[in-house]
């Protein structure tokens, strides 16, 4: 016996992690081990640029498109944001569920805090290839002597 809500299929909205443009895909790949999440951050040493995240924007095919146009929407309050574009990274998530896996170049996103600082620091970046829909997402960081995990 099924229930009513079993038939009908589940839609979920995609998240920010990737965003179709037109027939483009704009991605936004993270570093394995240091995607931030809630409570959490990519822990980074002091003076030292540490890439936090890729965007990248690929066909459905994985076709290269070119580097997204990046933009700091809010600044961090303790270090600087610098892109990096023709960084090598793995896709992780597309619209299509096609091409998991696959390498793709896109734009590095780097974090430095500046000297003297620690703690948590947060900062936003937006991505947009052509006139497509920007993708936008808030990044954590933790600051620490090491760069490690305590």
């Amino acid at each position: 016996m099924t229930r009513d809500h079993e038939k009908t299929p589940r839609r979920t909205a995609p998240s920010l992690g990737s965003l179709a443009i037109a027939s483009m895909v704009l991605s936004l790949s993270s570093v394995a081990g240091t995607a931030s999440y809630a409570g959490r951050g990519t822990r980074v040493k002091v003076d030292t640029p540490t890439r936090v995240f890729v965007l990248a924007g690929f066909t459905p095919d994985c076709t290269f498109k070119g580097f997204p146009d990046m933009q700091l929407s809010a600044a961090p309050q303790k270090g600087r944001v610098s892109f990096k574009p023709g960084e090598a990274t793995t896709i992780q998530y597309s619209l299509s569920g096609k091409r998991i896996s696959t390498q793709v170049q896109g734009t590095g996103i780097y974090y430095t805090p500046t000297a003297g600082q620690t703690g948590e620091d947060t900062f936003t970046v937006m991505g947009k290839l052509g006139t497509g829909e920007p993708a936008t997402r808030t990044f954590s960081v933790i600051i620490d002597e090491n760069g490690q995990p305590q």
